[in-house]
C-alpha cells in the first residue's frame, strides 16, 4: 500500500504580510537572549545599542530624519564569567521609530511585527524590551503618546515586567538642570500604569568615567528575569491573526480616528470625512490619514490623550 499523501502545513496568516525586502534573523537560536530596543526616532536607541557593545552597528540619529530605517541586530557574546548566562548570545534589535522619516506607522508596525513573528515562530522567546524616550523633549507630543500605546499594546500585560522604560540624552539638558526632575516626574506620571503594571523606569545617563554603566544597568536588570512572549507573538502564531487584526493595530487605528474626531483637525467636506471614517485597517490607511491631516507636524496634537491606560 502506498502512504498517505505528505500534508503540508498551512501558511500562518501573519506571513500574508512579509513584503519583499523584509530582512529577518535567520540565524535565531532557542538560547539567545534577546532584548527589542524601541522608541522615537531620536531617542538614542542605536547609540545606547552601540554603547554597550562597545562598537558601531548602523549610523546615529543626529538630526530630524531617522537612520534606523530596517530592523538591525547587535551580536554579543557574554562573557563566561556572567554571573546568570556565562558565555551566551546576547542579541540587541534596533527598531526604527514609528514617527520615522520615511515611512507610516502602520508600515514600522508591519514590519517589526513580523520580524517578532518569525523569531517566536523558531521557538526563541523575547528576553526583554527597552522603551526609550529623550529628557530633551519638553512635552509629550501626539507621536509620543501614539508610540507609547502601540508598544503596550505590543507587550501585552503579562509580558510589562520585562520592560525597561527608560529616559534618555540627560546630557542634552546640562544648560537647565532643574528642568530635567520636572520632566522626570511627568514622564513617570504619563508612564504610570505601565509602570505599575510591572514595567521599570530607568535613566540612562552618561558619566564621564563610566559611559556605558547605565547601558549596563539596563540590559542586566532584563537579564536578571525569565523569556516571555509578547502579547503581539501570540497573536501572529499562536492565535494566528494577521498584523491588522491585533491589538497594536487596533490602538493604531482607534488613536488616528479619535484624532480625526478632533474638532481642530477637521480639514475635509463631510462625504470625504465619513469616506476615511469607514476605510478598512490596513497599510494605506494610516499613509492617507497623515497625507490628509499632516498629523505628525501639528503642535495642536500634543494634548491628545493615550488610548483607555491612563
Amino acid at each position: 500500500m502506498s502512504s498517505p499523501p505528505h500534508e503540508e502545513m498551512p501558511r500562518p496568516s501573519y506571513q500574508l504580510d512579509i513584503v519583499r525586502g523584509d530582512k529577518f534573523f535567520k540565524d535565531a537560536d532557542p538560547d539567545d537572549l534577546i532584548i527589542v530596543i524601541m522608541g522615537l526616532t531620536g531617542a538614542g536607541k542605536s547609540t545606547f545599542i552601540n554603547r554597550f557593545c562597545d562598537g558601531v552597528l548602523r549610523e546615529v540619529t543626529h538630526g530630524l530624519r531617522s537612520c534606523t530605517e530596517e530592523i538591525g541586530v547587535a551580536r554579543y557574546k557574554l562573557p563566561s564569567t556572567h554571573p546568570t548566562w556565562p558565555g551566551r548570545r546576547l542579541i540587541l534589535v534596533d527598531t526604527p521609530g514609528f514617527d520615522d522619516t520615511y515611512e507610516g506607522e502602520y508600515e514600522i508596525l508591519r514590519r517589526i511585527s513580523v520580524w517578532l513573528a518569525e523569531v517566536y515562530k523558531m521557538e526563541v522567546k523575547i528576553t526583554g524590551l527597552v522603551y526609550l524616550h529623550s529628557i530633551g523633549n519638553n512635552r509629550m507630543c501626539g507621536s509620543s503618546l501614539l508610540s507609547h500605546d502601540i508598544f503596550r499594546s505590543m507587550c501585552g500585560a503579562n509580558a510589562l515586567t520585562k520592560v525597561v522604560m527608560a529616559s534618555t540624552q540627560w546630557e542634552t539638558i546640562l544648560h537647565n538642570q532643574a528642568a530635567g526632575p520636572i520632566r522626570e516626574k511627568d514622564l513617570k506620571d504619563f508612564w504610570r500604569n505601565t509602570l505599575s503594571g510591572g514595567a521599570e523606569y530607568m535613566r540612562v545617563e552618561v558619566p564621564e568615567d563610566d559611559p556605558r554603566r547605565d547601558t549596563q544597568r539596563v540590559i542586566d536588570h532584563i537579564l536578571g528575569r525569565h523569556a516571555v512572549a509578547t502579547r503581539i507573538q501570540e497573536e501572529l502564531v499562536d492565535l494566528n491573526k494577521r498584523v491588522q487584526e491585533t491589538d497594536a493595530a487596533k490602538t493604531l487605528a482607534e488613536t488616528l480616528q479619535r484624532w480625526l474626531g478632533d474638532s481642530q483637525t477637521q480639514e475635509l467636506s463631510q462625504e470625504e470625512e465619513e469616506e476615511l471614517k469607514k476605510f478598512p485597517v490596513g497599510p494605506g490607511f494610516v499613509d492617507w490619514v497623515k497625507g490628509l491631516f499632516r498629523l505628525k507636524s501639528r503642535p495642536d496634537l500634543a494634548h491628545v490623550t493615550s488610548k483607555g491606560y491612563d
